[in-house]
């Protein structure tokens, strides 16, 4: 890597609008989106990381492939994340990691959304 760190955009929760996240409406897995990334290489590891202001946690992990570069990262989140134990102001933050081969890992940016039923 140069001095120059590399800047990683947001996930993307597809399912989320103007920053709300409505739980009772989403599909099991949710869709989580990691978009496409400067720099990307074969073997890189990307992962996505989840969590809620209700103390749920996931996590998610993929190497990329020939195939896949260029391509955005799609994870399937159990809906039981954001759906345990849901109260009234409750929130999601999702971030995730690139690791490449013989560097430091970058974080992303986080994404936080509110959770309503």
């Amino acid at each position: 890597m140069t001095a120059q760190q590399q800047v990683l955009p947001p996930p993307v929760l597809p399912d989320a609008s103007n920053g709300v996240l409505y739980v009772d409406n989403l599909k099991d897995p949710v869709r989580g989106d990691v978009p496409p990334y400067a720099n990307a290489t074969v073997g890189d590891r990307v992962e996505l990381t989840v969590k809620t202001s209700t103390n749920n946690q996931w996590h998610g992990s993929f190497v990329l492939t020939a195939s896949s570069l260029g391509k955005p990262v799609v994870f399937g989140i159990l809906k039981e994340t954001f759906a345990k134990g849901l109260i009234a102001g409750a929130s999601a933050t999702l971030y995730y990691t690139i690791t490449h081969a013989f560097s430091n890992p970058i974080v992303s940016p986080p994404l936080t959304v509110y959770l309503k039923p």
